[in-house]
């Protein structure tokens, strides 16, 4: 009983490398549903320390320094510190077989961690599809900011053999979360979809604001009315469908305003103006594809 005991604790046991915003969010889901952080290692900045504190868990600077026995590893750093950090750490005398060492990265696959599988480790690549945010830098602790959390459900995209996979679903799991497999090569794509109902919607909404302050509105009511309809949009594609909801000139195959928007962007900022033009030739182009289906 006790040996089963101590089996399930080491199951929900994890470590994590890198208390930035994915992490952070991440390592407070975990310690939310039960899992225990055996320890934090960043860089020594104040938000690490002050994680590893919230956390009940040992903060360190050094990946030399990490004492860590049975559980996962979760490796929440940038795309290209993952294969330096998967080197260091098979560097380190841990019981590998013991151990699963999962990254976050969306755009690598289980390779970058090829020297702690040769160890014994488990690995996988558990990256969650959700936007997080770092607010411009240094946030104040216990602020709106410190503590975000995402509103919506996080969906996952996974990657490894049969045992990495069954690792990176535990973490989803203990999330609330859901997954969905997405192999090699396969995840630069899957990634740059996130960067396109991300980062490049923030950049049409910035590009709507623009245009209406170059037109003599406020940037706060232009900021506003264009959150309003992106807000609405979004929650019409969500309630409807798109192909149900989608409007405007585009939708409807009409050139002739879509050249006369054109034309007008084109005096205020041309390379909006090249955007707008792809983004609406696309969506005729889709709107066409779907009227011969």
């Amino acid at each position: 009983m006790r040996e089963s005991y101590l089996v399930r604790m080491a199951k929900s046991q994890f470590y994590l490398i890198g208390p930035g915003a994915v992490g952070k969010v991440l390592a407070r889901r975990l310690v939310n549903s039960g899992w225990s952080c055996a320890g934090v290692c960043g860089r020594g900045s104040a938000a690490g320390r002050r994680l590893a504190k919230e956390l009940a868990a040992p903060y360190t600077a050094s990946i030399q320094e990490i004492v860590f026995d049975k559980g996962t590893i979760l490796l929440s750093v940038g795309t290209g510190q993952v294969a330096p950090m998967a080197k260091e750490l098979a560097k380190l005398d841990l019981d590998w077989q013991n151990i699963a060492v999962l990254h976050t990265s969306g755009t690598l696959d289980t390779k970058p961690l090829v020297p702690l599988a040769k160890l014994g480790a488990t690995v996988g690549a558990c990256h969650p599809f959700m936007t997080f945010p770092r607010f411009g830098g240094a946030v104040k602790a216990g602020s709106k900011e410190d503590l975000y959390d995402p509103k919506f459900p996080l969906f996952f995209g996974i990657d490894g053999d049969t045992k990495g996979l069954a690792a990176c679903r535990k973490i989803v799991k203990a999330c609330k979360s859901n997954s969905f497999v997405v192999k090699g090569g396969d995840r630069i794509a899957y990634h740059a979809a996130a960067v396109l109902a991300c980062t490049l919607l923030g950049a049409n909404i910035a590009m709507a604001t623009e245009i209406l302050t170059k037109v003599g509105i406020s940037e706060k009511q232009a900021s506003d009315a264009v959150l309003a309809i992106a807000k609405e949009t979004l929650g019409n594609f969500s309630e409807y469908g798109i192909d149900r909801s989608w409007t405007g000139p585009a939708v409807r195959g009409d050139k002739a305003t879509i050249s006369a928007h054109t034309k007008a962007i084109r005096k205020l900022n041309p390379e909006t103006a090249k955007v707008y033009k792809l983004l609406s030739d696309w969506v005729m182009q889709e709107k066409a594809k779907g009227s011969e289906r």
